[in-house]
């Protein structure tokens, strides 16, 4: 007999890490977009922006392309400081490989 253990995705994250509380809602805000240059991000932040802005009315996106890019560089301290004088309340990531 075989014994599966299933694991529940929306089960509660055990981790050291803090993070911030997700928003409410993204209307107000502003969305910095972060990209390693791969899977097609030129192509995929620029439609995602598109779907952003008409959902949130009133959201700010600042395009991937305002941003450094490249896997290293958005992994970085310089990142950080770049998207809060950016003013970001959120970030997407897009980290395809």
């Amino acid at each position: 007999m075989t014994t599966l253990e299933v694991l529940n995705p929306c089960g509660t994250v055990r981790s050291s890490l803090s993070f911030a509380p997700r928003l409410d809602d993204l209307n107000g805000k502003t969305i910095g977009m972060l990209s390693n240059t791969l899977g097609e991000a030129d192509r995929m932040f620029p439609f995602l922006q598109e779907l952003i802005e008409k959902r949130f009315p009133t959201a700010t996106v600042v395009a991937h392309t305002e941003f450094p890019q490249g896997g290293d560089r958005i992994d970085s301290e310089e990142i950080v400081e770049i998207v809060k004088s950016r003013g970001c309340q959120a970030v997407l990531v897009g980290n395809a490989q």
